[in-house]
């Protein structure tokens, strides 16, 4: 009987091992100048971030440890992979201007910010979860979302690039949509550390965004699970990055605008970022208590009655 009941908390975290194992080989092919390919390991994250969670429920096998890892997992998927691969593709190209000099510390800076955020958003996450009255809003844009839009973005600008150019890939791999008829602007890498602390902001950011999930239009639903489905099916088989932009970008702008403009959305508060009370609710404890010993620790005195 303890077996199963392990396997079943075991179960869900072994999706998240999986899932982390993503984000050390995309690391790896970021030092080894593999750049598409690390880029497309940090999808497959994206991909397969809600599997252990759906797995949990499942099971019934959802735990502290689980959720803990998940912000592991988090962390390294779309914190510090994406920093590290923005970093070792940019600085490397001599055409571009971060190289060396200021452009290399403003790079630096921008990675720097992204990692930070990305930190700051699942500590916030962590701690504010449960105590929000609004639990089908996001307050400030999830890792998972911000990480995955920017990474398919600079899959489908690599994948334009025309050869010779900075930042040139070479073969990409899987058909164009576009054909010939776009290329990728030669000057648009030199905005990728704009782009960076603009994802930054995002994540540490308290706004509005609502959590995907069923809206009270039918034909909305097929609409946005047809492409979330098509989108799993061009990840996994790391083809057409160009059309799996759109759904994500999509979802932002329409969301965040209507984050800032309703005035429904403006009127909900996030959880406050510190404890409001020094001390759990329910324990007081006197100042002298500090003074001693925790087995010396004296009774409160109890309450006055009427």
């Amino acid at each position: 009987m303890q077996m199963k009941r392990a396997l079943r908390y075991l179960a869900p975290n072994l999706f998240t091992t999986a899932n982390l194992l993503f984000g050390m080989l995309s690391l790896r092919a970021s030092m080894e100048g593999r750049y598409v390919d690390s880029a497309w390991l940090i999808l497959y994250a994206v991909l397969t971030d809600k599997l252990d969670g759906f797995v949990a429920r499942l099971v019934h096998g959802t735990s502290e440890l689980g959720v803990q890892l998940d912000s592991f997992a988090d962390f390294l998927n779309f914190g510090l992979a994406p920093a590290a691969l923005f970093y070792a593709s940019l600085s490397t190209d001599p055409r571009l201007p971060f190289h060396d000099g200021w452009g290399k510390w403003l790079l630096m800076a921008s990675c720097a910010a992204w990692v930070l955020a990305a930190v700051f958003r699942l500590a916030r996450y962590n701690i504010s979860t449960g105590e929000t009255e609004y639990p089908k809003i996001f307050f400030g844009v999830p890792t998972t979302l911000v990480g995955g839009t920017v990474i398919i973005w600079y899959l489908a600008l690599l994948k334009y690039t025309p050869d010779g150019a900075p930042m040139a890939q070479g073969a990409f791999g899987g058909g164009r949509l576009f054909g010939d008829l776009v290329s990728t602007p030669v000057g648009v890498w030199r905005f990728f550390p704009a782009v960076l602390f603009i994802g930054a902001y995002l994540m540490a950011s308290a706004l509005r965004m609502p959590k995907l999930g069923l809206l009270n239009s039918r034909s909305a639903n097929i609409f946005i699970f047809t492409n979330v489905f098509l989108g799993y099916v061009a990840g996994f088989a790391r083809v057409y990055p160009e059309y799996m932009v759109w759904p994500p970008t999509l979802w932002l702008i329409v969301f965040l605008s209507w984050g800032a403009l309703s005035p429904t959305a403006r009127a909900m508060k996030p959880p406050p970022l510190f404890p409001e009370t020094d001390h759990p609710v329910g324990h007081p404890i006197r100042p002298e208590d500090d003074l001693l010993p925790e087995h010396e620790i004296a009774p409160l005195d109890p309450p006055a009655t009427d």
